[in-house]
């Protein structure tokens, strides 16, 4: 099967991000490890970013619906750290300030729960997508 552009926009955000808050010079968290499979075969490396879509969905239609023109599209994002719970709100914090670049609202802001060794927080942002939009 090809590639669409919608098919391409998990991969892309997924690389800015990745690339703005570990690859660059002077990237906040050059030790942060950001995955976007829901199981790993690797040992726990701390702290994590879980980064994927949440099934998106075509809007936009044409008359004949020939085409997808648009898509409203969904990013979810988990953080977990031990060292604390001020830098898992600090990495959540770090990724909106990216996906708020890419033109994402912020629909489910941060929430971020801690136990004895562990802090761990989500949030989710969407937006739409057209087929000529770049991220």
């Amino acid at each position: 099967m090809d590639e669409t552009w919608y098919s391409k926009i998990e991969s892309t955000v997924i690389s800015q991000v990745e690339y703005m808050l570990k690859s660059r010079a002077d990237a906040p968290y050059p030790n942060l490890n950001i995955t976007s499979k829901n199981q790993e075969t690797k040992p726990a490396s701390l702290p994590t970013m879980y980064i994927h879509e949440l099934e998106p969905v075509e809007r936009g239609q044409d008359l004949d619906n020939a085409t997808v023109n648009a898509v409203l599209h969904t990013m979810e994002i988990q953080v977990w750290t031990n060292a604390s719970q001020n830098e898992c709100k600090s990495i959540l914090t770090a990724a909106i300030t990216e996906l708020k670049r890419m033109r994402y609202s912020i629909i489910m802001f941060p929430t971020v729960k801690t136990n004895d060794s562990l802090a761990w927080g989500v949030f989710r942002a969407r937006r739409m997508v057209g087929a000529g939009d770049i991220l």
